[in-house]
């Protein structure tokens, strides 16, 4: 009788430890239903008219797309605001999920990150002030000017004006907006950055001191970027994009905050 009570408490406890392993189970399985996935994406702050703040609040054309993407996908938007330099960074290390940049497919790959379709076609272009127009009449006087010549350090600018422009003293600049002020003070004499920094400049019926010259000197495909393992994820987006343009939703999107581009021999549209 002893052992058969023994027996009996035994199969009562792991009968009671099963029910509440079974429990506690089915309370993380609804509370996985009940929270929303998430969707991380990062900008850069510093980068008008994609990201930039206005009176303390993030704006621009990476953070409309950021929020109808997750909209459209039925996830929860984390939205983070890192420095350019580590943007990359971030998303190879999983702390983020999404970015958009316009760096070339290949180093994309050899960084082990993948891209949607192209979302937006852009470039680097000059940007010089309005009296200095006569100064740089030709493409090639751009190239081999010795002037000051800005760029914003790490990006894609940076590397044209070092592989282009191999006469210019360069300047580098923590952001767009830092090269313009000094553009503007005549410290450098020319600026180079995306041709969606141009054209802002060019839609803006205030701008006078400054003028962006509209032959691009290279060209990007700006997509959004993912882990190479974030397959479903890449496949979801292109779904996505592929309905936005059929329906016009992505174009009035970057309308709101590029409503002019130029073309001038080469891939840009003309809006």
């Amino acid at each position: 009788m002893g052992a058969s009570g023994a027996d009996l408490r035994g199969g009562q406890f792991r009968a009671t430890a099963l029910v509440m392993l079974f429990l506690l189970i089915l309370s993380h399985s609804i509370a996985a239903a009940t929270t929303p996935a998430t969707l991380a994406f990062a900008i850069s702050p510093d980068s008008p008219p994609l990201a930039f703040k206005r009176e303390g609040v993030v704006q621009g054309l990476e953070v409309d797309l950021a929020r109808a993407l997750a909209a459209a996908l039925k996830l929860q938007l984390n939205l983070y605001a890192l420095p350019e330099p580590k943007l990359i960074d971030a998303l190879r290390g999983g702390r983020i999920d999404l970015l958009l940049s316009g760096l070339p497919s290949a180093e994309l790959a050899a960084l082990g990150l993948s891209s949607s379709k192209p979302v937006l076609d852009s470039g680097q272009m000059a940007i010089i002030r309005t009296d200095d127009l006569g100064r740089f009449p030709r493409l090639i006087d751009l190239k081999l000017t010795a002037e000051r010549v800005g760029y914003q350090r790490g990006s894609p600018g940076a590397r044209l004006v070092q592989a282009q422009l191999p006469r210019a003293e360069r300047v580098p600049f923590a952001d767009a907006n830092a090269g313009l002020i000094a553009l503007r003070a005549g410290e450098i004499a020319i600026f180079i950055h995306a041709a969606t920094t141009a054209w802002a400049l060019a839609a803006n019926p205030h701008e006078t001191e400054l003028t962006p010259l509209f032959q691009a000197l290279s060209i990007e495909h700006w997509r959004f970027v993912m882990r190479t393992e974030d397959t479903q994820l890449r496949r979801d987006l292109d779904r996505v994009l592929k309905s936005w343009r059929a329906s016009g939703r992505l174009e009035r999107i970057i309308q709101r905050w590029i409503p002019l581009q130029i073309r001038i021999k080469d891939g840009f549209s003309l809006m």
